[in-house]
């Protein structure tokens, strides 16, 4: 243990005090981290306030989390009725209990449980949030917080993935009229911004449609976002497929593999374990994505915190609902991240070909 310590004391010594000048801005560095650390601790917790009715309550020398604690729900089920929240909860409890399939050794081909949430997930998210006829229908308007947050990013995911698959498979394709629509549809909507694609979907498509034909906006944003997530998913599975041997190809061909069994039991395969951080990163980045659309009216968990804080009896309370939605998005992505993580350590342990499991 003490030869452990002194390493770490030599190690410190040789980084941050190699040098008079090194060691001065070292120290220098510490103390405004304590600086900043103390004032921290001192605002978000000793002198915070976690009680109260209104902002009477506040403490100017530290963080009113009363706010928080007062519309905690308004956080994370939006304007959704009160008497109704057990819908939502009910649906991300079965979209949680879907995905114990993937934990099934039985289940040898767990792709087939992927396209049965690509059917599943919209009607349970459907059924519950909406009514469907059924329960009590609840305007796509009131949905909101961390739920609209989720159903974007959920739905999103869901199906850019097998859209950018195809796109990548597209593009290499030695069909020339694939081949030019994959392209022609990549660089298009990656040539253009996602705000333009929200404003497209929400205020110019409802023009074009049929006489008494109406899409639930909710709908249009989810496909636009889609086909936005799909072209830079596309991209990175390119790059994954660009960087299988030749020799892969070839020994699949010798064995009278088909192209959509060598794609499926070979290819791609070595492309998802090659790709898997990429994508992992890019996911991360369309869930953070998903607060532009609160510039079309959509009241995610960052757009609904200026409606909260415009309460007469929470006025100035943004800052602390700011925060609090930047740490549930913080959380958010470092789970993703870390599942990433986990799922590119296992993939690094399976061999160097075979199907997916």
């Amino acid at each position: 243990m003490n030869d452990k310590l002194k390493q770490i004391v030599k190690d410190i010594r040789k980084d941050y005090f190699n040098s008079p000048i090194n060691a001065v801005l070292s120290l220098l560095t510490l103390f405004i981290i304590i600086k900043i650390g103390v004032w921290l601790v001192n605002w978000a917790i000793i002198n915070a306030v976690w009680t109260g009715e209104s902002r009477e309550v506040a403490n100017k020398n530290g963080a009113t989390w009363a706010f928080i604690v007062k519309k905690i729900r308004f956080f994370i089920f939006g304007f959704f009725p009160k008497e109704q929240v057990w819908r939502i909860v009910t649906a991300f409890i079965l979209i949680g209990l879907s995905f114990i399939p993937y934990f099934i050794k039985q289940i040898k081909h767990k792709i087939f449980v992927f396209f049965g949430h690509m059917i599943l997930w919209p009607i349970i998210i459907g059924f519950f949030l909406s009514g469907f006829g059924i329960l009590e229908k609840v305007s796509t308007n009131d949905w909101g917080g961390l739920t609209l947050t989720l159903v974007l990013s959920l739905l999103g995911l869901l199906y850019s993935f097998p859209i950018g698959i195809l796109l990548a498979l597209g593009r290499r394709s030695e069909t020339p009229v694939i081949k030019g629509l994959s392209i022609a549809y990549i660089e298009f909507f990656r040539g253009i911004p996602l705000i333009t694609i929200l404003f497209m979907s929400s205020v110019v498509i409802p023009f074009f449609l049929p006489a008494g034909m109406a899409i639930d906006k909710i709908v249009r944003v989810v496909i636009g976002m889609t086909f936005f997530q799909s072209a830079y998913l596309a991209e990175v599975i390119r790059g994954g497929l660009q960087a299988i041997p030749k020799g892969q190809y070839e020994a699949a061909e010798s064995l009278g593999f088909k192209y959509s069994l060598q794609t499926y039991l070979i290819i791609l395969p070595q492309v998802l374990k090659i790709t898997i951080s990429n994508l992992g990163g890019i996911s991360i980045s369309f869930i953070k994505d998903t607060t532009l659309v609160l510039i079309i009216g959509m009241f995610d968990l960052l757009g609904v915190v200026n409606p909260l804080a415009s309460d007469s009896n929470w006025l100035g309370m943004a800052p602390e609902g700011l925060i609090f939605s930047g740490l549930i998005y913080w959380f958010i992505c470092f789970f993703t991240s870390k599942l990433t993580d986990k799922a590119e350590d296992k993939l690094n342990r399976l061999p160097e070909t075979g199907g997916i499991k």
